[in-house]
């Protein structure tokens, strides 16, 4: 019982973990005033990949006219 609890412990401290870092990502900034993301939202367009670290891209917000 007691390495069932600590094998979930573990598991949800990873998960935490992972949590954190794209959270952390979304705030590299790169391109024309772009966020690094894995994927670009609805109102934005993908910029390039340049300044971003590896599998993120650059996202921009469309121009509303």
């Amino acid at each position: 019982m007691k390495s069932l609890c600590l094998v979930l412990l573990v598991l949800l401290l990873m998960f935490t973990v992972g949590q954190g870092n794209e959270a952390e990502m979304q705030y590299w900034t790169c391109g024309y005033r772009g966020l690094c993301r894995r994927f670009c939202y609805a109102q934005e367009y993908t910029v390039g990949h340049h300044g971003c670290p590896r599998r993120y891209r650059c996202c921009a917000v469309r121009a509303l006219h």
